[in-house]
C-alpha cells in the first residue's frame, strides 16, 4: 500500500502535465502479403500524420506516426486531463517548502537535491518521520565529501560509507572510495574511467557496445563552484547579467 500510495502522489502531476501528442511506431514485414496489407490500410488511414519511416534491412520498414490530441474524446475514460496549471503548481510548491528548509539560519547547508538536504544539525524531531510532508532521516553522517549534483561520498557514524556517482556504472562506482573523491576538491584535478555504454541505431537496427571515458571532478552548471586555497568549498549564484553579456560574447 505504501508503494502504490508514493506512485499515485508522484505520477498524478505528471498526469496533468503530460503532452496531448505522442508518436507511436509500426513495423511491417513486407516479405508477407499480411505485412504489405497491414502497410497499405496504415497509409489509407493515417495519411498525413505519418512523419517519417525508415528502412531495416531489406523488406521491413518502420512508419512514425503522429496520436493527435484528438484521441482524447468525450467518451474517453480518462480524457486528456491536461492542466500545465496544475502540475506546475505542484511542483512550484515542493520548490517552497524544501527552500524553506534550505534557507534556515539555524544550521549550515552542506548539500541539497530535489527531495533532500544535508546539515549539520538535528531538525525538529515534529519535521522528522513517516507522514506526508515529513522528512526521512536516512544518515547520520561522520564525514562527507559533495563534488557535484549527485555526485557524492559519505560515511556514516557506524562506519558505512556511500558512493553516489551519477553516470558511472555500479561497477566502476565500487571500485571508488571516499578518499578518492576527497583528492578531487583540489582546484582543477580530475578523475578519468572507462566504462562500457550501449547505443542504439535505429538505421540499422543493432546495439553496440563500446568503452567510453568519463571525467570525474567538481562541476556545477548552475553555480560557480567556489575554491579557498585551491580547496573546493562551496558554490554560489551566477550573476545574471555575467552570463547575459557571456552569452553575447
Amino acid at each position: 500500500m505504501n508503494l502504490i500510495a508514493k506512485l499515485l502522489l508522484n505520477s498524478l502531476y505528471g498526469k496533468f502535465g503530460m503532452k496531448v501528442e505522442n508518436t507511436t511506431t509500426d513495423i511491417f514485414n513486407l516479405n508477407s502479403e499480411e505485412g504489405k496489407k497491414a502497410q497499405r490500410d496504415l497509409l489509407d488511414t493515417a495519411g498525413e500524420s505519418i512523419i517519417d519511416f525508415i528502412e531495416l534491412g531489406d523488406n521491413k520498414y518502420i512508419f512514425i506516426r503522429n496520436i493527435l490530441s484528438d484521441i482524447f474524446n468525450e467518451d474517453s475514460y480518462h480524457g486528456s486531463d491536461v492542466n500545465i496549471a496544475i502540475a506546475s503548481t505542484i511542483t512550484a510548491g515542493a520548490r517552497v517548502y524544501m527552500s524553506a528548509f534550505k534557507n534556515q539560519s539555524a544550521y549550515n547547508l552542506y548539500y541539497s537535491d530535489t527531495d533532500s538536504i544535508v546539515i549539520d544539525k538535528p531538525l525538529n524531531p515534529r519535521l522528522v518521520g513517516n507522514k506526508l510532508g515529513q522528512l526521512k532521516l536516512e544518515h547520520t553522517i561522520s564525514k562527507a565529501v559533495f563534488l557535484a549534483p549527485k555526485v557524492y561520498g559519505l560515511v556514516d557514524v557506524d562506519g558505512n560509507e556511500t558512493i553516489k556517482i551519477k553516470g558511472i556504472s555500479n561497477e566502476v562506482t565500487s571500485n571508488i572510495n571516499i578518499t578518492d573523491l576527497k583528492s578531487l576538491l583540489k582546484q582543477d584535478s580530475s578523475k578519468v574511467f572507462n566504462q562500457q555504454k550501449w547505443f542504439k541505431n535505429l538505421v540499422r537496427g543493432d546495439i553496440s557496445i563500446s568503452d567510453v571515458l568519463y571525467n570525474l571532478k567538481v562541476t556545477s552548471n548552475k553555480r560557480r563552484c567556489v575554491y579557498v586555497e585551491g580547496i573546493f568549498n562551496s558554490t554560489e549564484p551566477f550573476n545574471y547579467d555575467e552570463l547575459n553579456n557571456s552569452k553575447n560574447n
